[in-house]
Order: structure tokens, then sequence, then C-alpha cells
């Protein structure tokens, strides 16, 4: 098996918490997950910020 990269793994960690469903993980609605910024598989922009209110 392959090493996954860190973002890679987390990509895995949120379709895995999706239940599978990538339609879930593009309209998560969990914004206070650390991983919420990271869960398309790619690094956010520096100046993407996350709402953490909700």
């Amino acid at each position: 098996m392959a090493e996954l990269t860190p973002i890679k793994a987390i990509r895995a960690k949120c379709i895995d918490c999706s239940c599978g469903q990538l339609k879930e993980v593009r309209e998560c609605p969990i914004t206070r997950c650390p991983l919420y910024p990271y869960r398309m598989g790619k690094r956010p922009k520096k100046d993407a910020k996350v709402d953490t209110e909700k």
C-alpha cells in the first residue's frame, strides 16, 4: 500500500466521516472541524477564512 500524503489522508478521513458520500464532504456543515479547510484534498489559500462561529 502506498503512503498517503497528509492532505490525501485528511481527504480520506473526510470521506470516511461522511460514509463515502463525496457530496456530503463537499457540503460539510461542520465548519468547526480542524480538518474542514482541507476536506477537498487541497491546501486552502492563505487568505481563506473559515467560519468558526457556527
